[in-house]
């Protein structure tokens, strides 16, 4: 079954809750300029001038990504890149050792190689798609890798490119709304989690996270869609691109339960351009590398940041005024610990 309506998609999965929305700002406050000096990775989206998706690696060193202001960040991009910088842009920056997410959405400039971003909305996503995808480990997988199906047809035919994707337990999503504010949100699961159905299409399973949704709600809106995909320990990165639907065909989702829990719906993607390529901005970064891993101590508490956020959010109303003042950084601690725990899938 295909869904294809806010109505259809939240009668499965439910309404976006106020409270996880309020950790959202519209600045880059301290907390979120201290993990920007830790992160030496984001995957930037954007549009090309055809319109096209792009799911873009971009990094180096830690701190690669300068907050100028509490309203702006500047980047270097690995190469020159024709944007349509008349769309947002978005990012997802990725501190080694971390399972949180910082994301970044906004409108961009361009000079040469530098894109500056003016922030619209900031905010820290929960760890469990790093969690479950064990990113931040290189070991061998303990099981053979099989390569996704060849379709004829699909720009899936690469072999290497097959192989990458079925190795790679996490990926980014990047989309747009109607308005072209931009989103990217990541992805995790264990290997083997991405799926190809017999159209060639690629099938990306959704599980518990932040239940902000943003990806599906923008797709139902324009179903333009980039992913770029990552594999611990290979400093390759895989890009593809093209148009989105939503899927609840019980017969697929069965096929992609874990731990006995099977998903409420799935992302499917009928591709336009898929390519598999040396990234430097992750050889760069060393994501994989545990002498770069920044260690809790030098973090601050992800649950702090949380409350921290909520409270200065702009939010009106008597709910949000509730959210705010009932808002527990120690709660807090204790239901994130016990939702990373008990909720992953």
């Amino acid at each position: 079954m295909e869904l294809t309506t806010v109505t259809a998609l939240e009668a499965l999965v439910g309404a976006r809750p106020l409270a996880v929305l309020m950790k959202s700002i519209d600045l880059l406050d301290g907390h979120c300029r201290h993990l920007l000096r830790c992160a030496p990775f984001a995957v930037l989206g954007a549009c090309d001038p055809a319109g096209r998706a792009r799911a873009i690696p971009v990094g180096g060193a830690a701190g690669f990504a300068e907050a100028l202001d509490e309203h702006h960040l500047r980047l270097q991009l690995p190469e020159p890149l024709a944007l349509d910088l008349t769309v947002g842009c978005s990012l997802v920056f990725l501190v080694p050792g971390l399972g949180e997410t910082l994301r970044i959405n906004g409108r961009a400039s361009l000079d040469g190689l530098h894109l500056t971003l003016r922030v619209e909305e900031a905010f820290v996503h929960c760890a469990k798609s790093i969690l479950r995808s064990s990113l931040w480990s290189a070991s061998a997988p303990t099981a053979p890798i099989v390569p996704l199906p060849s379709v004829a047809g699909s720009p899936l035919s690469e072999p290497a490119l097959r192989t990458f994707l079925a190795a790679s337990p996490f990926v980014v999503l990047t989309s747009w709304d109607a308005t072209g504010a931009a989103d990217a949100s990541p992805k995790g699961d264990p290997r083997g989690f991405l799926r190809v159905d017999a159209d060639g299409r690629l099938l990306v399973p959704d599980r518990p996270g932040n239940r902000r949704t943003d990806t599906f709600h923008n797709l139902l809106e324009q179903p333009r869609v980039a992913l770029l995909a990552l594999s611990p320990g290979d400093e390759r990165a895989a890009e593809l691109t093209g148009r989105a639907s939503l899927t609840s065909a019980p017969e697929l989702l069965a096929e992609m339960a874990v731990e006995g829990k099977t998903p409420k719906l799935a992302l499917r993607l009928e591709l336009d351009a898929a390519k598999l390529f040396d990234s430097p901005a992750v050889r760069d970064a060393r994501l994989w590398d545990p002498a770069r891993h920044v260690p809790r101590s030098a973090l601050p508490r992800i649950a702090d940041v949380f409350i921290d956020h909520v409270k200065q959010n702009k939010q009106r109303g008597l709910a949000a005024t509730a959210v705010r003042t009932l808002a527990s950084k120690t709660m807090m601690r204790v239901g994130l610990e016990h939702d990373y725990e008990k909720n992953r899938y």
